[in-house]
């Protein structure tokens, strides 16, 4: 008897160590949390891929509307201040004497190649008048001639600038995102604004030589008429 009961106490001793073992060997894993877990991981593999492509979209569209094109570097070498800024310069040119004759030695040139070519009356002829009346044709002679000077230098700028605006033109196919675009627009816009101030420019200068030959007129009629004298005293008889 006694050694019966000290088999049961000895077998339910070792059923008490070997529990937590059995246990440990039979631990319950979740499936389906895990498979969650991994769908969730790759949906946020997603979520980043997609953001760096945002990103790099952002970039590229930040680069295309900041940076310089070099599109103000157009049309660099044009001459564009190829007449006299004001009227008093164009008088020293138009006098060959000054600093103004060595800034527009063409104009210069022109000008005096123009006088001579349409002088009918010699240096002798021209000195043989009376001082005014020399005068009076010598600012003729002047004035005519700067009109055909100011007309050949603006045929001639006019012949170049075909070329130069040639050049906006075929970069118009190399604007090749926003920013090319949007400078070479601005470009283009500035050099039109340079053109209308040239002619405006240009109608200046012409209108004050044509004033010019207007005084010249009005001093001729008048040297005429106090070279007459009075018309109404003329056939009075003198003593």
């Amino acid at each position: 008897m006694r050694t019966k009961q000290a088999r049961l106490l000895s077998l339910s001793v070792i059923l008490m160590l070997l529990a937590p073992v059995a246990h440990a060997q039979f631990a319950v894993i979740d499936i389906a949390a895990v498979n969650q877990l991994v769908a969730e991981v790759q949906q946020l593999e997603q979520q980043l891929a997609t953001a760096r492509s945002q990103l790099t979209q952002a970039q590229a569209e930040f680069q295309a509307m900041t940076g310089n094109r070099g599109m103000q570097s157009l049309l660099a070498g044009t001459v564009r201040n190829y007449l006299p800024p004001d009227w008093a310069t164009l008088q020293g040119v138009l006098q060959g004497s000054g600093a103004a004759l060595g800034a527009y030695p063409t104009l210069a040139a022109d000008l005096t190649r123009a006088i001579n070519a349409n002088a009918v009356l010699s240096a002798q002829q021209l000195a043989a008048l009376p001082a005014a009346a020399g005068q009076s044709l010598q600012a003729a002679r002047q004035s005519s001639a700067l009109l055909q000077s100011l007309a050949h230098e603006a045929l001639a700028n006019s012949s170049q600038r075909f070329a130069a605006l040639q050049q906006l033109i075929d970069t118009i196919g190399s604007a090749n995102d926003q920013k090319s675009i949007l400078e070479l627009e601005a470009r283009i816009a500035a050099e039109g604004g340079m053109l209308e101030n040239e002619r405006t420019k240009l109608d200046d200068l012409y209108q004050s030589t044509q004033a010019g030959q207007w005084v010249n007129a009005q001093r001729t009629r008048e040297l005429v008429v106090a070279g007459h004298g009075q018309f109404a005293g003329r056939f009075q008889p003198h003593p």
